[in-house]
Parts: C-alpha cells; structure tokens; sequence
C-alpha cells in the first residue's frame, strides 16, 4: 500500500518519527498556503487524503517555525543577561570611593568606601536574574482554585458563628 502524505510511520514505542519527506511536503502545503492556495486544492495537488489533512500540515509548519523563532529569541536574550550580568559583576567586585562635589572624601587619612554603585549593581543583578527567570517561564503565578477560596470563607463564617455563639453564651 502506498504511504500518502501526513500518515506518519511509527518507532517500536508506536511513537511518530519525523522524516524528511513529510517535512519537505508539509513545507511545501505551507508555500502553497501562502501562494493563496485552498487547503482543498492543497490537498489535491501534494496527495493529502483530506483538506483537513493539508490544514494540519500546514498548522504543524507554522508551530515549528514558530517554536524555533521562540528559541532563537530566548537564545539571543540569555546571551545579552549574560554579558549585562558579567558587566555587573564586574561592577560589584570593584571598591568604590565616596566623592563629593568632585573631591575624595576622606575618613581618618583613608578614602572613605561608597557602598551605592555596589548596592545599585546588586538590585540591578536581581532584575537581571528576574528577566531570565521570566524568560524560561521559571516565575509561574501561583494558582489558586476557586473552591479552596470559598472553602476558607465558609470556614472563616464558621469560625465567626462559633465564636459569636461563645460570647453569647457566657453573657
């Protein structure tokens, strides 16, 4: 039986395994697409079984294109947090002297230490650390559910009928 295009083969783990001819059909459904073409006249042309068999090849090209232009993007702003974050390092390890209206200000014959630029590379170094964060999607917001909310509000109602019946009944 002949394979038609979009019926994938499957590995021992029945699992679908790429191969470079249903790429190239998928981005040639995609080229298509773009040309205007129906997905019923795509799937005409290229041997999809279906137009719905073109559609998802064609969705399946622009997921990819989309996940490697997302990858490419957060390739390109981690190498930037890291060159800003060496920066800032550098920053940190490096003492820093008080001026004042464009004087040295000394302390007992000795400079006297400026702890701002450090304090100020150290706030930066959290934002930084905070964007790679965001970045990778590690600062997920935390989920509360809707139910665990009017739980806590039952009990609270609960709570404050106890506690009002006690004082009444000691009154």
């Amino acid at each position: 039986m002949r394979k038609r295009p979009g019926d994938q083969t499957r590995d021992g783990n029945n699992r679908f395994t790429p191969n470079v001819e249903d790429a190239q059909l998928r981005a040639e459904a995609a080229r298509l697409r773009a040309k205007g073409w129906t997905y019923t006249r795509i799937a005409d042309e290229l041997g999809y079984s279906s137009r719905s068999a073109a559609a998802n090849a064609v969705k399946q090209v622009l997921a990819e294109t989309a996940q490697d232009a997302g990858d490419e993007f957060r390739k390109v702003k981690h190498e930037e947090l890291r060159m800003l974050t060496e920066v800032v390092w550098g920053i940190l390890e490096r003492e820093h002297i008080m001026v004042s209206n464009g004087r040295v200000v000394f302390l007992s014959d000795e400079p006297l230490k400026d702890p701002g630029p450090a304090l100020a590379a150290a706030s930066l170094l959290l934002r930084l650390n905070e964007s790679g964060r965001k970045l990778d999607g590690a600062d997920e917001p935390a989920r509360v559910s809707v139910e665990a909310q009017q739980i806590g509000a039952e009990i609270a109602s609960i709570l404050d009928q106890l506690s009002g019946s006690r004082d009444d009944s000691t009154t």
